[in-house]
């Protein structure tokens, strides 16, 4: 043999054997399982729990799924938070001489208050300020009074002593006025009957001014003590008030903030806050629930009372079951910045435990929805899908024994999908990796 052969049987035999090592390569690439070509098919599996399909080892330790009778179930998952279905509301105290007040002091977030413990305060400053003059005034009014009173009772000792006068005045006329008419002139005696008729008059005068300052003695002691009386009003407005700008914990509760909708953040120390707006809020723990949103284009595919598995991005591992409770009818955008229309959807908790559940907590809710009660199902790892987006499954036990068998696929759930054709029930299949060793 020459050299020249001798070198080209050197060769031949790697070159083929590397030939049909990418051709295996290229068959393996194009007919991958379908979970790996089609996103649609693909994610996590649902931790629902399902009927398990029947996957077993054949002698040679490779693993068959048998075909069966299946639900068809896909999860819908929802984003929310937990809250609290009863709840005090502490809301911006409504004061009489501002719309807005400023907060001052705030008791920590999440922090176990009792009842009767300061929680909030707001800035009181302009309330002192008024409460000062309020004062003043009242002095005043106070003043007012004992300055009436002790003229009221200077102007009675006046007519008293008019009325005194006149009494004397009448008395001494009368003993001029008994003098015989025979031993007075006659002009004389005239005069003295005058006088005591004059005299008459003047006493029922100061008996009448009397009377009537009597009579307006108390009407003229009320003008200023209805001032003093609206100065104390005034005060105890004020006052209560300020009372008001301090807020007591009503309950025992953990204490969470409200939003600050004009600054899309919570509330903290410094804002200034309308009347009536939340504050803060002390929740029932035993009544917390999940609020969460749902896509307008999902909101059909909820139902009231269907059961879900919430769990919490807090508490890893963590999970506890609930049914949808109600839904909003009517849609708002998710939030400030995004035009996505959400509805609210409310789900009640089967157990709470408030040792470790706490308001604001993100919650997940996983909705299974049935899409098909009984159908043939095939495991989505042992669906496969061409080069040309036909789907097949290797039907058999043995790689070299299996065949190619195309499918027609109907509803796709999370973990199962519904086979139209190709395949029945009791069918065994190989995974569509094995797809390289059934071409050799």
């Amino acid at each position: 043999m020459s050299m020249d052969n001798k070198r080209y049987s050197r060769f031949k035999f790697p070159a083929a054997f590397l030939a049909a090592a990418l051709l295996l390569a290229a068959a393996a690439l194009c007919l991958q399982p379908a979970s790996a070509q089609n996103p649609g098919l693909g994610g996590a599996k649902s931790k629902t729990p399902l009927p398990k399909p029947t996957v077993k080892m054949d002698s040679n330790k490779q693993a068959v799924y048998t075909v069966a009778n299946e639900q068809i179930i896909k999860e819908l998952v929802l984003t929310g938070e937990l809250k609290a279905a009863r709840s005090v509301i502490i809301f911006a105290p409504n004061i009489r001489s501002s719309f807005s007040n400023t907060v001052s002091f705030l008791a920590p977030e999440g922090a176990i208050v009792k009842k009767g413990e300061r929680i909030v305060e707001f800035d009181d400053s302009s309330l002192l300020s008024n409460k000062s003059e309020a004062e003043r005034t009242l002095d005043e009014a106070k003043l007012n009074i004992e300055k009436k009173k002790a003229d009221l009772e200077a102007e009675r000792c006046d007519l008293l002593n008019s009325l005194a006068q006149a009494e004397s005045t009448l008395k001494q006329d009368e003993l001029y006025g008994r003098i015989s008419k025979d031993l007075l002139a006659g002009n004389t005696y005239q005069k003295y009957q005058l006088n005591v008729t004059k005299s008459k008059l003047s006493l029922q005068k100061a008996r009448e001014n009397l009377e009537n300052f009597e009579k307006s003695y108390a009407s003229q002691m009320s003008l200023v003590e209805i001032k003093r009386s609206q100065a104390e009003i005034d005060l105890k407005k004020i006052e209560s008030d300020m009372q008001l700008l301090k807020i007591d914990a009503p309950q025992d509760g953990i204490l969470i903030y409200g939003d600050n909708w004009t600054s899309n953040r919570k509330i903290q120390p410094g804002d200034s806050l309308f009347q009536g707006m939340e504050v803060a809020s002390l929740p029932d723990l035993s009544s917390l629930q999940v609020i969460g949103s749902v896509y307008d284009t999902e909101y059909s595919s909820l139902q009231s009372d269907m059961r879900c598995i919430v769990t919490l991005d807090s508490l890893p591992g963590f999970e506890v079951g609930g049914r949808i409770f109600s839904r909003t009818s009517v849609a708002s955008r998710k939030s400030f910045v995004s035009e996505k229309k959400v509805f609210q959807v409310t789900v009640q908790l089967d157990k709470v435990d408030p040792a470790i559940m706490k308001p604001g907590m993100t919650a997940r809710v996983r909705v299974p929805r049935v899409l098909e009660k009984e159908a043939t199902a095939i495991l989505r790892e042992y669906l496969g899908v061409d080069s040309l987006g036909r789907y097949f499954v290797l039907k058999g036990t043995e790689p070299k024994k299996a065949s190619v068998q195309p499918v027609t696929i109907g509803a796709v759930g999370d973990r199962l999908v519904q086979a139209i054709s190709g395949v029945s029930v009791g069918d065994p299949l190989l995974s569509p990796q094995r797809l390289a060793e059934v071409s050799k």
